[in-house]
């Protein structure tokens, strides 16, 4: 037997998971949340469920070897692998973060990695010179990219920002949900972090939440992920690793069945009269075709997207009109699903509205051509004929120059993520005005760097930040100066000026009610109360204003009532 040649990753998948100890072809399943200790047990022995679980074993060796790592870590969904990775890194640490990535994790960042004290800059992954440019020697920690993106399904060159990242003394991280080790094993490109949501085609059945985190190497960095998960307890469940080593057995059987047969419908769409555009890696009209027909091997996939002609309402409507595929969010099963992408992922997508995502499952192909067909046929009849145009629009006005209009892309996602938007509106004698719109709170913690990166353009000495406002209200009053009017006077200043212009953006409010001795005591009215970025809203844009207008004010007080919230601006969901 020891004569035999290393097993194929197919045959490891079927029969990695086998115990050794019994000789069981299934592993047992190990509930236990402690382990009897002994005077002089060796280190490592196993303490407590939260970092020694057994029936993590098998499942983290197995995906461990099918990525070519040193060690991975299991984790309780995809999410909290993913953001495992960002909260190991130091605050103030710079991280470049592919511009089209899973919206929750786009969303996480903006809204709390960036309050944490990340400094996340979105980029165009698959240009190589706009990624070069982002990374910083010395300052950048990670470069992060998901590779095909999901959902517009581009690819980029792994090896190419590989060498970017090390070249600047950084980590590159994968997340290679879609391409899943059947396809790509990044860390053979130069990845040195691979992270799976597990929910997805490594179970492969829609009835696991996991995640996992695999590391070329078992270094500090990769050891600090473990003890976040540790300490912070975003463990998995026993069933669940379980389920996942169960669903791991088929991995390749499901995964080249699915991608044949997403490479059969992508082919079939391509130039049909009602589909406007097919997104699939294996085709050469998606950006990065190249990329993913050098990366990807024996298969693309199991995930495209279309846009109809007849934008939002006919891509809402043809997913309605489906019969085999099932609406539903998520991937990588063995059903096939279609999801409108836009309504799900919310105002801050960049996702376009006629966008409807597709997961093949391992139906037979044929049936599910004929459903799209039929699909198409039903949601085109009486369709609008305007054009399809994505959800958001450019960051400057006509006639500002390129430099400005790029460096203000580069970090308006994370503000439109966050609740609002900015543009640059006027540039003039070396004077670059950028308008700020919703809650303050989504630009305020991003606006130095904005400012930084702009005079470092060649030309710009003064960037000047004006809050939007409705077009019925009129321009206040200029403030009144620090040295001049009491505190209270002072405050009202600021709110009149500054703040609540930008709150009425959101149609909300604020409304004073008490000024004490350096205290104020404020309410948000209208659509910001209940509205999920309330918090956003007053601690990291009225609060910081109010600190750097008034530095006399002692504290901020919060007296919203958000229960009595009837239509919030960004309504609260499990999503």
């Amino acid at each position: 037997m020891n004569d035999l040649p290393p097993l194929s990753p197919e045959t490891l998948v079927v029969h990695g998971g086998c115990d050794p100890g019994t000789g069981a072809v299934v592993p047992a399943i190990h509930p236990s949340t402690t382990f009897v200790r002994h005077g002089g047990d060796p280190p490592g022995a196993r303490l407590y469920a939260r970092a020694d679980n057994p029936t993590y074993d098998a499942p983290e060796a197995l995906l461990a070897r099918l990525e070519g790592g040193a060690a991975c870590l299991l984790f309780a969904s995809g999410q909290a692998a993913a953001t495992a990775v960002f909260e190991a890194l130091e605050p103030g640490a710079h991280v470049v973060v592919g511009r089209t990535i899973y919206w929750g994790m786009r969303v996480w960042l903006a809204r709390f990695a960036i309050g944490w004290g990340l400094d996340i800059e979105f980029v165009d992954t698959t240009d190589l010179s706009a990624v070069a440019a982002a990374v910083r020697r010395g300052r950048t920690r990670l470069v992060w990219v998901e590779t095909p993106a999901n959902p517009t399904l581009e690819s980029c060159s792994l090896e190419s920002i590989a060498g970017i990242a090390h070249d600047a003394g950084c980590r590159l991280a994968v997340d290679s949900t879609l391409a899943t080790p059947v396809h790509t094993r990044p860390i053979e490109w130069g990845a040195d972090i691979v992270v799976h949501s597990a929910s997805k085609a490594l179970s492969g059945h829609s009835d696991v939440l996991a995640g996992a985190v695999v590391g070329a190497r078992a270094d500090p960095f990769f050891e600090r992920i473990r003890e976040w998960r540790r300490t912070a307890g975003s463990v998995l469940g026993s069933f669940e690793a379980w389920l996942l080593l169960r669903g791991m057995r088929t991995l390749f059987v499901r995964v080249q069945r699915s991608s044949a047969s997403a490479l059969l419908l992508a082919e079939h769409l391509v130039g049909h009269p009602l589909v406007e555009e097919v997104l699939y890696p294996g085709l050469d009209t998606t950006r990065g075709h190249e990329h993913a027909n050098r990366q990807m091997n024996g298969g693309f996939g199991g995930l495209l997207a279309l846009r109809v002609p007849g934008g939002e309402e006919m891509a809402a409507a043809t997913a309605a009109a489906t019969r085999v595929f099932q609406q539903a969010t998520s991937l990588g099963g063995v059903e096939s699903l279609i999801e409108h992408r836009g309504p799900t992922e919310g105002p801050s997508s960049p996702v376009p509205p006629d966008l409807l995502r597709l997961s093949i499952g391992i139906e037979d192909p044929d049936d599910l051509v004929a459903d799209l067909e039929q699909a198409l046929r039903t949601a085109g009849r009486g369709r609008s004929t305007s054009p399809s145009r994505g959800r958001v629009e450019s960051a400057g006005e006509t006639g500002v120059p390129d430099p400005i209009r790029a460096v203000v892309e580069h970090v308006r996602p994370a503000v439109l993520a966050r609740g609002g938007d900015l543009v640059a509106r006027e540039v003039s004698d070396g004077v670059v005005t950028v308008e700020l719109s919703g809650s303050p709170g989504s630009a305020w913690p991003l606006r130095e760097r904005l400012r930084q990166r702009l005079l470092a353009v060649t030309g710009v000495h003064h960037v000047e930040f004006v809050v939007a406002r409705r077009p019925t209200e009129t321009e206040p009053d200029e403030p009144v100066s620090k040295a001049d009017g009491d505190f209270a006077e002072r405050l009202r200043d600021v709110l009149e000026t500054e703040i609540r212009p930008a709150v009425r953006g959101h149609d909300g409010d604020v409304e004073l009610l008490a000024v004490s001795d350096g205290d104020v005591t404020i309410a948000l009215t209208g659509r910001c109360q209940g509205c999920t970025l309330a918090e956003v809203t007053m601690r990291q844009g009225i609060e910081w204003l109010l600190r750097e207008r008034l530095p006399d004010m002692r504290a901020l007080i919060d007296a919203t009532d958000h229960a009595a919230g009837t239509n919030p601006y960004f309504e609260a969901s499990k999503r």
